[in-house]
């Protein structure tokens, strides 16, 4: 793989490696990218393509999808596009703090907009919480979820599902116990 058209996929990734506050650790390591089918690079005008089983590994991210499109344009703007029957992503979080993956048919990622979006039959898991709807978008500044059903009612809502568990209730004051020496009644 020539040298630029690497600078631009690992530049790509590292973008999307900031979909939720990812293990910052990532961000150092080197990006291994293999296809059953290769990758195509046009560097004039700044695209890489990568098909047939493309798995993308950088530290703790991996990613899998059938193709990847990765594009930079002259103002090093970038967009990585991730699509087959289903795209899977799986990134530690920051300060030991967990895990994220989520699945769909498609990943789009701009980090000029600082926005990821999951289409079709998309689920992110981040710990224990669960979201599922056809189309979940995600900006990675403001950590604001937005989950839209489809399927049969698409265009019209459709459902949607989010599992939230409870937070550490470590803190919360235990049941108060009988005092010593009480009778029972």
């Amino acid at each position: 793989m020539p040298n630029n058209s690497r600078i631009l996929l690992a530049g790509l990734l590292l973008s999307a490696s900031a979909l939720a506050h990812a293990e910052q650790a990532d961000k150092t390591k080197p990006i291994e990218i293999t296809s059953d089918n290769g990758c195509t690079m046009e560097q004039t005008k700044g695209v890489s393509t990568c098909t047939g089983n493309v798995v993308v590994i950088q530290g703790t991210l991996r990613l899998n999808a059938d193709k990847v499109v990765a594009t930079q344009d002259p103002q090093g703007k970038q967009t990585l596009q991730a699509t087959g029957r289903i795209v899977t992503f799986r990134q530690k979080l920051d300060n030991n703090s967990g895990w994220i993956e989520g699945q769909s048919s498609k990943l789009d990622y701009d980090s000029a907009k600082h926005f990821a979006v999951l289409t079709g039959n998309a689920r992110v898991k981040r710990n224990g919480d669960l979201v599922i709807g056809n189309v979940i978008t995600y900006d990675t500044q403001s950590e604001v979820y937005q989950v839209m059903g489809g399927g049969a009612n698409a265009g019209k809502g459709g459902r949607t599902t989010v599992i939230l568990q409870p937070k550490n209730t470590a803190s919360q004051p235990a049941a108060a116990k009988p005092a010593a020496g009480a009778a029972a009644q």
